[in-house]
């Protein structure tokens, strides 16, 4: 009897506990990452698209995307950037080529099987900046339909389609007001 009493105490106890927690709003998470000029704020990742890891933790999988995308704009924005100028992302939402697919017990871990009907997206706003005075600032919703056309990339870049996505919005957005 008194184990008895001592469970539903527990139990009611729980209860009020998860129903206080559900009425309150959890803060969104943002995950900071930043390389020489360039600063990514990634909000929210948890209500992305598709950044589904095939292996390991979620969470070590997604610091090492957001990583590698911000390491790889850097490698090309720093070499136009000047030590006073600044180009921040706010990225809102990530979409990766392809799609994840349970194998059926084949292996011990999902695939990400590649398609056309599954294309590279990323959605952020963007600010370039010079001693504190803005450049240029604007929205861009990136998606590469035809990421799958023409010749393939071959390496071991992790996330070629979404870093060449990043990559030409640069060239083409970011490098002609550099020039100007």
């Amino acid at each position: 009897m008194k184990y008895l009493s001592t469970l539903s105490i527990i139990c009611i106890a729980m209860m009020l506990n998860g129903c206080a927690k559900q009425q309150g709003s959890l803060p969104a998470e943002t995950i900071i990452t930043e390389d020489g000029q360039v600063f990514i704020a990634w909000n929210n990742p948890a209500d992305y698209t598709d950044v589904e890891a095939t292996l390991g933790v979620q969470s070590k999988y997604q610091q090492y995307l957001f990583s590698e995308l911000t390491e790889e704009l850097g490698k090309v924005a720093n070499k136009h950037l000047s030590p006073n100028q600044k180009l921040e992302l706010v990225v809102t939402n990530v979409d990766l080529a392809g799609d994840v697919q349970p194998t059926f017990g084949a292996t011990p871990h999902d695939i990400r099987i590649l398609e056309d009907i599954y294309p590279p997206k990323i959605t952020f706003d963007y600010t370039l900046s010079e001693n504190n005075t803005v450049l240029k600032t604007g929205s861009e919703k990136l998606r590469d339909i035809g990421y799958l056309s023409g010749i393939q990339p071959i390496g071991n870049d992790p996330f070629p389609y979404e870093v060449d996505l990043l990559t030409d919005w640069f060239k083409e957005t970011i490098k002609p007001v550099l020039s100007e």
